[in-house]
């Protein structure tokens, strides 16, 4: 097919044969699925950070129980 050609539920169709609703709706849901993979992408990005700062409050408590061990 074309340049043009965007595949709905496993079939080809010209876009510009759409109707404008079919248009509307199409890039809509394209639109739609790439603020879900940003948003995933951010829950990632997120969950790294956290594992990170868990990490470093984990081992700041440890070290910092020590020194109250030590200092007592």
């Amino acid at each position: 097919m074309s340049d043009n050609a965007v595949t709905i539920n496993d079939t080809e169709y010209n876009f510009e044969d759409l109707s404008e609703k079919a248009q509307m709706s199409y890039q809509q849901l394209l639109s739609l699925r790439n603020q879900m993979m940003d948003l995933s992408m951010k829950q990632q990005q997120l969950a790294a950070a956290q594992s990170v700062f868990e990490k470093v409050l984990e081992e700041e408590l440890t070290e910092g129980s020590e020194q109250t061990v030590e200092a007592a």
